[in-house]
């Protein structure tokens, strides 16, 4: 297998798995283990710093220094090739944005409309636990 696959992680599996673990905090777990690389855009960053700001989350300004550590360490940062507008929720263009532009193949999100579109080209766009099932090699 030898290289790590390259995976666009949306920035509501980055919430759920430092808020409530699950599948998506084994997803970090590959991310640590080098089994799979993040590719990020400055747009996801942004929103993810963002996110990770709202009140309702309840994460210290400590917390959320680290979880912006954690993704900058497991994460390569691309910038965008090509601007698009297919999906149904105009945010959320630019995780396909940064696969086409990364060559990731796989979309990992929890976002109701962006799974809903399933593929785009060859990017495969899957909810944590799909992702987790089709990883057992």
């Amino acid at each position: 297998m030898g290289k790590r696959q390259k995976v666009v992680i949306d920035t509501n599996v980055f919430i759920s798995a430092f808020g409530w673990g699950g599948k998506p905090y084994k997803i970090m777990e590959l991310l640590e283990k080098g089994r799979v690389r993040n590719c990020l855009s400055e747009e996801i960053l942004a929103e993810l710093i963002k996110s990770l700001a709202y009140p309702k989350l309840q994460f210290s300004p400590t917390v959320q220094a680290n979880i912006i550590e954690f993704v900058l360490a497991y994460s390569d940062i691309y910038a965008i090739k090509e601007h698009l507008n297919i999906t149904p929720d105009p945010d959320d263009n630019k995780f396909i944005e940064c696969a086409l532009s990364a060559e990731a193949k796989v979309i990992i999100t929890g976002d109701k409309s962006l799974l809903s579109l399933q593929k785009f080209r060859k990017i495969k766009i899957i909810s944590p636990e799909d992702f987790l099932q089709s990883f057992k090699d």
